[in-house]
C-alpha cells in the first residue's frame, strides 16, 4: 500500500518539524510548507490526499482561505485544520462556512498521544466525528458566546473604541454597548471595576484566542 501524502501548512518551523515528524512516523508521506504560496506548489508537485493546515499564516490568506482555494482545485482533499484558536469565529467565519467532514484540533491538545494520527486518518476516510472537531465542544473557551459578541470582543481586544467599532459594523455605538454588556455578563465580568471593563474584556477574549496576555 503506498503511503498516503500529506502537505503540513505551518509557519512556525519548531511546529512544523514535530508535525512532519509525527506524520513520518506514522508512514505518511509528508511535504511541509510554511506559507500560503509554499502550500501551492507543494499541492502541485504531490497531488495530496489531505492537507494539515494552521488557521493563522501570518499576513495574506489564512488557513480557511487557503483551504477554500484547495478544495476548488480537489474537491475531495481531506482537510485538518490545526490552531489555537476556539472555534472559526475567532477568525470571522462562522461553523457553517467550513468544509463538510473536516478536522479541527486545538494545538494545546496535540501532547495527547495518537490524537493527530487518529484525527488526520479518520478525515481522510471520511468518518470525522465531533471528537475530532474541537471548534464543536461546548466547553471550548468562549464557547457560549455568539459571533456577534465574538467579533465585539475582538476589536475591543485591537483597541478600537465603540464608535469605531459601530461605524466597522454598520450600527450604533448603544448598540455595539450593548452586545458587550451581554457578553461581559456571560463572562461573569462586572460592568464597572475601576474603569478596567474593556481591559478585562480584551484579556478574555485574547486568552481564548491563544495570544500571550500582560498582567501589568
Amino acid at each position: 500500500m503506498n503511503p498516503r501524502k500529506i502537505v503540513v501548512v505551518e509557519d512556525d518551523p519548531m511546529t512544523r518539524g514535530f508535525l512532519a515528524e509525527t506524520l513520518d512516523r506514522a508512514d505518511f508521506s509528508v511535504t511541509t510548507a510554511a506559507t500560503a504560496s509554499d502550500a501551492y506548489r507543494a499541492f502541485k508537485a504531490t497531488d495530496p490526499d489531505g492537507v494539515v493546515l494552521d488557521v493563522d499564516l501570518g499576513a495574506g490568506p489564512t488557513g480557511f482561505d487557503l483551504a477554500d482555494a484547495l478544495l476548488r482545485r480537489n474537491p475531495y482533499l481531506a482537510i485538518l485544520y490545526l490552531t489555537n484558536l476556539p472555534d472559526s469565529r475567532f477568525a470571522g467565519r462562522n461553523e457553517q462556512s467550513l468544509p463538510r467532514d473536516v478536522g479541527y484540533l486545538r494545538k494545546e491538545n496535540l501532547v495527547k498521544p495518537g490524537l493527530l494520527v487518529d484525527t488526520l486518518d479518520a478525515v481522510l476516510r471520511g468518518r470525522a466525528t465531533k471528537q475530532h472537531r474541537h471548534d464543536l465542544d461546548p466547553d471550548r473557551p468562549l464557547g457560549g458566546l455568539s459571533a456577534t459578541q465574538i467579533g465585539v470582543l475582538r476589536m475591543v481586544a485591537l483597541g478600537k473604541t465603540n464608535e469605531q467599532i459601530a461605524q466597522a459594523r454598520g450600527t450604533t455605538p448603544r448598540a455595539v454597548q450593548f452586545v458587550l454588556k451581554r457578553a461581559l455578563l456571560i463572562l461573569n465580568v462586572p460592568e464597572d471595576v475601576d474603569g478596567t471593563v474593556r481591559v478585562l474584556a480584551a484579556r478574555a477574549y485574547m486568552r481564548a484566542a491563544g495570544v500571550p496576555v500582560s498582567e501589568s
